[in-house]
């Protein structure tokens, strides 16, 4: 199976990587970091073809992201109904004081949908598309670089491993900030009520 899906993306070339590419850059659940390692093993760039080809496909990424940006532009009143739920407030909360390097940390950690949030909160579409580039760029440069090592499936399965403890940290430390300021918040009150 393995070998069917190498022959395939080998037909493609360039063009199979920059499609991989495209279509997680539209939100969908698709992972371009599998991509990016399989074309890595199979074009097996060194030097400047490695780093070129990195950047193309953190350029290529950057350009089809601007759809779902436009889309969630264009609909934000549909994402306001979600915000307003009590457990989305404090969440966004935490987005808002970190706007564009919460994109990049989305992109590295290969959270498509962050780019709702950076509509809604009306990041500009230079700093949108500057802050998804240097979140793609060292996913696809790390990525290229461990398909060149050759043993795909051992790699890969490690990225999903430290993506998902890192998931797991991230969620860990919003849930703690945000049971901080709750905590915070009762003590505040608390001092009020005692002062009145």
């Amino acid at each position: 199976m393995l070998e069917l899906i190498l022959n395939v993306l080998e037909q493609l070339g360039l063009a199979g990587l920059f499609l991989g590419v495209a279509i997680e850059a539209i939100s969908s659940p698709f992972p371009a970091a599998i991509v990016l390692l399989v074309y890595g093993y199979i074009i097996d760039p060194t030097g400047w073809d490695w780093i070129l080809l990195s950047i193309s496909s953190a350029a290529v990424y950057t350009a089809i992201a601007y759809i779902p940006y436009w889309l969630a532009l264009r609909y934000d009143y549909l994402l306001q109904k979600q915000v307003d739920k009590a457990g989305t407030r404090q969440m966004m909360k935490f987005m808002d004081k970190y706007r564009e390097w919460t994109i990049t940390a989305g992109r590295i950690l290969g959270m498509g949908y962050i780019v709702y949030v950076a509509a809604f909160y009306r990041i500009t579409p230079f700093r949108y598309g500057f802050f998804t580039f240097i979140g793609v760029l060292p996913v696809a440069l790390v990525m290229l670089y461990l398909g060149r090592l050759g043993n795909i499936e051992v790699v890969y399965s490690w990225f999903q491993g430290i993506q998902y403890v890192l998931m797991v940290v991230l969620t860990g430390l919003i849930g703690w900030y945000i049971y901080y300021r709750i905590k915070r918040r009762k003590k505040e009150s608390g001092r009020r009520r005692e002062e009145e």
